[in-house]
């Protein structure tokens, strides 16, 4: 992820062709959730990033390819708004955009990500016939701690983005 970020941020600052039109896909994206009552806010975060970190898990059943991808791009989006938001409203703004969510989600996340790398690996292990572990035991492992652990974390973090984000950050 922090790879992802640096490139993010990389790119914002020498290529804002290339980053501004990502900014415009996330802005687009945001626009679906702007006007929702709170609680909805709330509900749509927690859904969307619910259901991309249960993907990443059981995508993860694939080689893990594709959680790593995940990290890489969540990373790089995360490093293009970052600078942008740096640039137009400042670092502290900016921080409190990210940081009281992120403190939930981003713990989240990597977690998510690291079953989905994990189960990735015993796929490999097994069709090299040096595992003996089922990767559907493992599988339910994984999604036993993605239900304990990982969405009661997203949960926070959406209330957190949808509640106090939104009531300390301004909209500009």
């Amino acid at each position: 992820m922090g790879t992802g970020t640096v490139a993010g941020i990389i790119t914002a600052a020498y290529a804002p062709d290339l980053s501004a039109a990502r900014t415009e896909a996330l802005q687009e994206f945001v626009r679906l959730f702007l006007g929702l009552p709170r609680p909805y806010l709330a509900l749509a975060i927690f859904l969307n990033n619910g259901l991309k970190t249960l993907a990443v898990i059981v995508a993860g059943t694939l080689a893990g390819i594709l959680p790593g991808v995940f990290l890489l791009v969540n990373g790089y989006v995360l490093g293009i708004v970052l600078l942008s938001s740096v640039e137009s409203k400042g670092v502290l703004i900016s921080l409190l955009a990210i940081v009281p969510h992120g403190l939930f989600e981003f713990p989240a996340i990597l977690l998510g990500t690291s079953i989905g790398l994990m189960l990735g690996s015993h796929s490999i292990k097994r069709l090299l016939r040096k595992e003996e572990k089922s990767l559907a035991t493992e599988l339910a492992r994984g999604l036993r701690f993605f239900l304990s652990a990982i969405l009661p974390l997203l949960l926070v973090a959406a209330f957190i983005e949808a509640f106090v984000t939104s009531a300390v950050v301004p909209r500009h």
